[in-house]
């Protein structure tokens, strides 16, 4: 299955806060981090987050994570499976420092969600506890 990773406007302006050297150790660890979350568990387990659940109907899953790139920043992305085309899409949404980014989840969360439910529903996204590493 191929692996098609894109970025958004808002990931592309929030790479330019970083230093030069901050850039280059997030695009790293983009390129060499996305294809070893498909073959190595731990690091997937490690690495990849779900700050909240959000109720989507017919109990679908969010395909909304956080990437750990290092202990100050983290990408917040969407991983899809696409079995039609055999091919699994990433889109990076946010990259941001780590004290914001339970907010910024949420916020690319009510985003991309907005459309497909009633804010009534959108509220009712629920903290998940995890322990980065």
């Amino acid at each position: 299955m191929d692996i098609v990773v894109e970025s958004t406007e808002a990931f592309k302006q929030d790479l330019t806060a970083f230093s030069e050297s901050e850039q280059s150790v997030i695009l790293e660890q983009i390129q060499q981090g996305i294809p070893r979350l498909f073959e190595d568990q731990t690091f997937h387990q490690r690495r990849l987050h779900q700050f909240y659940t959000f109720n989507l109907p017919d109990h679908s899953a969010s395909s909304l994570y956080s990437f750990i790139v290092n202990y100050r920043i983290r990408v917040v992305l969407t991983w899809d499976d696409d079995p039609i085309f055999e091919r699994t899409l990433i889109t990076l949404f946010r990259v941001v420092e780590s004290q914001t980014i339970a907010e910024v989840y949420q916020q690319v969360g009510e985003q991309i969600y907005q459309p497909i439910f009633t804010s009534e529903i959108l509220t009712l996204a629920k903290p998940v506890i995890t322990h980065d590493s």
